[in-house]
């Protein structure tokens, strides 16, 4: 029988199943919605017996289809947004709330700038200011608005680790996940911030069970599929499953291309989706003001990673269409298809006047780079009172250039300190939109390649899963076998000087932003 592996990811809304053969061909595939609980504008979470039940069908859907096609499957990887899991309470964050709080969640604004103020080390790792995105703000919250459950022995994963746990009885984390949320140092004797916890008031003895968690490198074996899951998942008792990863990290891995050592220092990797991560990878340590990082580990063992990104991107252009009054109808692919085409037929025929007024910085969730402050909005200009389908035309396209102008201002910004970026590898649903594929090409003086394999994220948690199988020695091995070479975007000279006049405006909008928010930030 043919070897392959299945591969589970837990988006925002969605948890999608990939059964992949050893070379890295997805051989079929599943997927499951989930609700997001948005209980206000700052607080979101999910349930986890729903997750864990979505990815129990996406599973089953790939084990069957792997019958079928007459292949053993011999791994399991999962992956899952930085979405926080508090395991012993059904209502651990309130009456009516989840047992996960969404990555997205930003109920903890008060504990991040506390936690700021501590000028502490760690805090060295996050541009001397962290975000309420990252876990240890959440977990401050929840010490503070439920304290009772730290007594009843509370504990916490990320969703990642926590299905790994479910299917296997094993309570494992993942090296890769904590570099990068977490109070956690391994390039340090002692790698938790315990000092950290403890001036916060976090409750000791919870502080005392985080240096005895056992932890493992992405790709690495976190146990097997117990009898009880491999009923649950339609797998066999035993099989292997990995080490797995937050999402964008999965997806980075998915998106290097088969020669690991040809993006170093020079490949900026975006994965972009409802949210954007940006992130870069160098062989020193090297500290970059407003950029998350450098977080050593995260994907690959020795070498630091810097991460920016956008809280809300995708998501954006679907807000877009949800709430212009001329909408063609709520977000879906044919109605975004009819947006973007009758832009593009609009750039041809009026190059250098459509949407000339329209211009904003998307920081619609907080600023993750260069500012790296959660708690800024986005500005625009020409706003006007027009309501008609032209007005929905000029808003989605400002919208869309202003996330792509906003990557450019990242990719100077790591190149004055340190990095020599001249290249863009596109994955994520960003790459089906044609307009930011245009405008990603055009938006900076390099090179854009898109992935051509059709579930990056899902290719990353398979290399994992086939390694931790035992069928590649490391990562490096598992790309150069699974992954597939991407294909480069050719560059329009139209628009790359219609982008290079409208890069002006927004550097000019960006310092606007800045001076209104120093203001705002400095009364609140």
């Amino acid at each position: 029988m043919q070897t392959g592996v299945i591969a589970v990811d837990v988006g925002s809304r969605q948890v999608r199943g990939g059964l992949f053969d050893l070379d890295g061909t997805l051989l079929a595939s599943s997927r499951t919605d989930i609700d997001l609980g948005q209980h206000s504008e700052l607080m979101a979470t999910y349930r986890m017996q729903e997750i864990w039940q979505a990815a129990q069908s996406v599973v089953r859907d790939c084990a069957g289809q792997a019958a079928k096609l007459h292949v053993a499957v011999e791994g399991l990887a999962f992956d899952a947004t930085s979405s926080l899991f508090a395991d012993g309470h059904p209502m651990p964050f309130g009456e009516g709330q989840g047992d996960v709080i969404g990555w997205m969640d930003h109920r903890a604004q008060d504990e991040a700038l506390e936690i700021s103020e501590t000028r502490h080390g760690y805090l060295d790792y996050f541009s001397g200011a962290i975000s309420p995105e990252i876990h240890l703000p959440k977990m401050l919250w929840t010490s503070r608005q439920r304290p009772g459950l730290f007594d009843e022995g509370i504990s916490f994963r990320d969703v990642c680790d926590e299905l790994a746990f479910l299917a296997t009885g094993a309570d494992v984390r993942s090296a890769s996940a904590l570099v990068c949320k977490w109070p956690y140092l391994p390039n340090e004797t002692s790698p938790w911030c315990t000092d950290l916890l403890h001036s916060l008031g976090m409750p000791p003895d919870w502080c005392k069970t985080l240096p005895n968690l056992p932890v493992r490198p992405l790709g690495a074996r976190h146990g097997t599929v117990s009898a009880e899951a491999a009923q649950l998942l339609g797998l066999a008792e035993g099989t292997v499953v990995a080490v797995g990863a937050i999402d964008a990290e999965a997806g980075v891995l998915g998106n290097i291309g088969p020669d690991l050592h040809a993006i170093l220092n020079r490949t900026l990797l975006v994965t972009g989706g409802t949210s954007t991560n940006f992130m870069a990878f160098c062989a020193e340590e090297r500290s970059i003001p407003g950029v998350w990082g450098p977080f050593l580990g995260a994907v690959f063992p020795g070498y630091w990673m810097h991460e920016g990104g956008q809280s809300l991107s995708g998501g954006a252009l679907d807000a877009v269409l949800r709430q212009h009054a001329a909408s063609p109808g709520a977000p879906s692919a044919e109605n975004h298809k009819r947006v973007i085409d009758d832009i593009l037929d609009l750039l041809t025929t009026e190059p250098e006047t459509f949407a000339a007024q329209k211009h904003l910085v998307p920081d619609w969730l907080g600023n993750r780079a260069p500012l790296n402050d959660g708690r800024v909005r986005a500005i625009m200009s020409g706003v006007g009172q027009e309501l008609d389908y032209r007005s929905l035309l000029e808003t989605y396209y400002a919208t869309a250039r202003g996330l792509v102008l906003q990557m450019r201002q990242v990719i100077e910004h790591l190149n004055a300190h340190g990095y020599a970026i001249d290249t863009v590898h596109l994955s994520g649903g960003h790459r089906h939109n044609e307009l930011l594929v245009r405008l990603y090409a055009d938006c900076f003086d390099g090179e854009l390649f898109v992935t051509d394999v059709p579930e990056p994220v899902l290719l990353g948690s398979a290399m994992a899963a086939a390694m931790a199988a035992g069928h590649f020695s490391s990562l490096f091995e598992a790309a150069k076998h699974m992954e597939r070479k991407p294909v480069r975007v050719a560059r329009d000279p139209k628009g790359v000087s219609r982008l290079r006049r409208d890069y002006e405006i927004y550097l000019k909008l960006y310092e606007a932003q800045k001076y209104v928010c120093r203001d705002w930030l400095a009364d609140a």
